[in-house]
Formats: structure tokens, C-alpha cells, sequence
């Protein structure tokens, strides 16, 4: 990783974001093989090491070092922490053992396939330049949803955005005061933030009912039906344009309302933060293009 570090903050500015964003998505469809060193408990645990270097070194020859120089580890981690889902062979080629670790080379093979998830993940970043980003779900009572949320937070965590606001500053929102484009531009600005994801939530719940013989009558159960809809737009802080909008829904069942309104709530979120996904993926190939 030092090593790694290093070659960031030493880099030279070599070539414009869009220029290398765009060289690779149009790289060919391929697994690059790199010969790296690996040290753990075990042959297993070397492996796992082997394989982050492996994926660090292919990452170091695709990222603009413009955009990854500032606090390089931090940005890159939830990537390089799940190396293992991007390496495709592995041999190892020596081993030994040195003061109760395993030591050992090994021949990794890294996905570089232009539609695999490691040259995706990392395209998206290099070419939005892993902004800030700022999610506030509102919910029918008016104040915050956090459950909704922290299913967006985490998705963006997990697509490797590392500049997402933590949910200690957005509470601090008047989601009443966001009616207007002006004022989301306002709040998303007072959090530093690129762009501001701006959710709504409704949700209800019903009695679930069962025929009741055969003359037509139903009996109530003590199981409620809730259904959610959760509206999320995508707004660039810097112009107040909204740049994506979707809407998603969701039913649940449980033994009161509020359960079965959670549980909807909680699948709706879960379909809205795949759809979040594609959002800022489409809005990386737009900046490959437009360059902004």
C-alpha cells in the first residue's frame, strides 16, 4: 500500500480525467496478470494479500492520479478491501515461512473487462471525481427516515464513493424548508456537497382480511399489509438542476402498522438505492463526454 501511496502522490499529472476515463471503458475485455508478493497466517490469508497488491497495482495503472492523490487509502478502500471479487486465477509460483507467517509470490489474474464491476466501480469514480455527496430521505411526519437513508449511504459506500456526508450533518437539515429548487441548492452547499440526494417517502398500512367460509364474508387477521413509495431526485448542488429522478415501491407484511409500513420502507429503499446506482453511472458517462 505504501508503495502504492506513493506512486499517487508522486505521479505526474499525465493525462486529462475524461481522456483516461474513456480509454477505459474502450480497454479490451481481458484479465491483466501480475506477479505480486503476499504475507499472512496462512496460505489463505497470503493469498488475500496478494490479491489487494494485485488489484492496487492493475487500479494504479487506470486512475488519473489528479483525481486519487488526496487521502489516496481512504478513497480506494472499499474497493481494494474487497479484492477477492476481482481476481479471476491465481498461481502461486514460491513459499516459505519466515517467523511464523507464510511468504509467498503469486501470479494474479485481475479482471480488467471494461463491464466488470472493479473497471466499473473505479470509471464511475475517475470520471465524477468522487464528489461529495449528501443523502436526506424525508418521510410522511416530516422528519428524517433514517432506515431509507442509510440504505442509500451504504450503497454509495459500497460502489466505492468515499466523500459521502455523514448522517450526523445532514439531521441537522429543516427537511420542511426544501420545497423550492433554491433552497435544496442552499442545503446541499451548506454540506459541501457536489450533489444532494433528495428522497420523499410515503407509506400506509391496511388490514390483512382472509375469506371466511362460503357466504362471502372475510375476518380480519392480525397481520397489516404496509405499502411504501420512496421518490428520490439527484440534484447538482452547483446549478440546483435535478439530474435523475426515479421512484420506487415496495410492500411488506407484520403484526402492527408500523412494523408493516418499516418493512416497506425497507424494500422500497433497497430498490431505490440499486436505481441510485444506475443514476450515478449514467451521470459518470455523461461527464466522460461533457467533461464537467
Amino acid at each position: 500500500m505504501e508503495s502504492f501511496r506513493k506512486f499517487l502522490v508522486q505521479g505526474t499529472k499525465r493525462s486529462l480525467l475524461t481522456l483516461s476515463a474513456l480509454c477505459l471503458l474502450s480497454a479490451p475485455a481481458a484479465a491483466q496478470s501480475v506477479v505480486v508478493d503476499g504475507v499472512g497466517a496462512d496460505e489463505r490469508a497470503a493469498l488475500i494479500d496478494a490479491s489487494r497488491a494485485a488489484v492496487e497495482q492493475v487500479a494504479g495503472t487506470f486512475i488519473d492520479s489528479r483525481t486519487l492523490v488526496e487521502n489516496a487509502a481512504v478513497k480506494l478502500d472499499q474497493i481494494y478491501t474487497k479484492a477477492q471479487g476481482f481476481v479471476t486465477g491465481t498461481e502461486i509460483l514460491a513459499k516459505e515461512q519466515q517467523g511464523g507467517l507464510v511468504h509467498l509470490r503469486a501470479r494474479i489474474d485481475v479482471d480488467t473487462d471494461p463491464d466488470a464491476q472493479l473497471m466499473n466501480n473505479l470509471s464511475m469514480i475517475m470520471m465524477l471525481n468522487d464528489p461529495r455527496i449528501a443523502v436526506v430521505v424525508r418521510e410522511a411526519g416530516g422528519g428524517h427516515d433514517r432506515a431509507a437513508e442509510s440504505a442509500l449511504d451504504d450503497k454509495l459506500l459500497d460502489l466505492g464513493f468515499s466523500h459521502v456526508v455523514a448522517s450526523e450533518r445532514t439531521a441537522g437539515i429543516d427537511l420542511s424548508g426544501l420545497g423550492s429548487a433554491a433552497s435544496r441548492t442552499a442545503a446541499g452547499q451548506s454540506l459541501g456537497a457536489d450533489y444532494l440526494v433528495l428522497g420523499r417517502v410515503q407509506s400506509q398500512a391496511v388490514d390483512i382480511s382472509l375469506p371466511d367460509g362460503e357466504d362471502g364474508n372475510y375476518r380480519k387477521t392480525q397481520l397489516k399489509s404496509g405499502h411504501a413509495r420512496l421518490t428520490v431526485d439527484v440534484i447538482r448542488t452547483a446549478t440546483g438542476e435535478v439530474v435523475g429522478t426515479f421512484t420506487t415501491s415496495a410492500k411488506g407484511v407484520g403484526t402492527s402498522e408500523t412494523m408493516a409500513q418499516a418493512k416497506a420502507v425497507e424494500k422500497a429503499s433497497a430498490k431505490a438505492a440499486e436505481r441510485l446506482e444506475e443514476k450515478f453511472r449514467h451521470l459518470g458517462s455523461e461527464a466522460g463526454i461533457h467533461e464537467w
